[in-house]
């Protein structure tokens, strides 16, 4: 059994270290705007294929907007993963030229968040303005998807007045890697856990968010507790990454429930 548990662990570690992968299609635009839709709106016009000049080689792509335009592509993700979202841009005009105009979909094509406060939400704050930038500059996203999405919808907006440029798209998905020690006095017992209750405490009484991943990177379990237990009865018999969030810190650890 303890070799079983060793396997999952070294599947886990693989699982949450995540590859590099890049679920963007023509995310350099090198064959043009195919995989890319204009949209959401019926009067968006998808941006013009640019051969002379790109971040990292001379390909990109280009609005120069005389209206509130944009262009977008569907992803297929796995629910409750944490999300790295990258981009290059170039833009000039007052400020208000360009932005990310994100969204997450469920398996019913329904719009889905983190959090149903759009302050809160981790992807709508960073639907904001893009600072003009008059050479390549490359900005950098990292949100972790609601349980139930199914799909990331990666959009771009560009605004009357504006010239801005895109290009090397990336979304990469991965799960937190497993760190140490983040927490101050974090402590998480018994470990195997035998009885359904996993305790959690840490140096202060401040609420803290529990999210439990199986062997495959899938979130099965999210549970709030203040030094308390947290119940995981409902969880199969394995090995599980525990990740804790508390006052903006986040710590992970490897737990077997039997």
């Amino acid at each position: 059994m303890k070799k079983l548990y060793t396997l999952s662990f070294i599947l886990l570690a693989s699982v949450f270290a995540g590859n590099a992968q890049n679920l963007v299609t023509n995310p350099t635009f090198a064959t043009g705007l195919t995989g890319w839709t204009a949209g959401p709106t019926g009067t968006y016009a998808l941006p013009t294929s640019v051969t002379t000049d790109g971040s990292d080689d001379t390909n990109s792509v280009q609005y120069v907007a005389t209206a509130t335009t944009g262009f977008y592509q569907e992803i297929a993700i796995t629910g409750g993963r944490q999300l790295v979202i990258s981009f290059w841009y170039k833009s000039s005009g007052d400020g208000t030229d360009s932005r990310i105009w994100s969204n997450y979909k469920d398996a019913t094509d329904a719009i889905v968040y983190q959090d149903a406060v759009v302050t809160n939400d981790p992807l709508r704050t960073n639907n904001v303005y893009l600072p003009n930038a008059a050479t390549w500059t490359k900005q950098t996203i990292t949100v972790t998807s609601p349980a139930n999405a199914t799909k990331l919808v990666l959009a771009f907006r560009a605004y009357n007045g504006g010239t801005v440029s895109f290009d090397q798209m990336s979304v990469v998905q991965t799960v937190l890697s497993v760190k140490q020690n983040t927490i101050a006095g974090l402590n998480v017992y018994p470990n195997p856990v035998t009885d359904g209750n996993l305790y959690i405490t840490s140096n202060s009484s401040n609420a803290k968010t529990v999210v439990v991943y199986d062997i495959l990177g899938k979130q099965v379990l999210e549970s709030k507790t203040s030094n308390s237990a947290v119940n995981v009865s409902t969880l199969k018999g394995g090995a599980y990454i525990v990740r804790i969030t508390e006052d903006g810190k986040t710590d992970t650890k490897k737990v077997i429930i039997q």
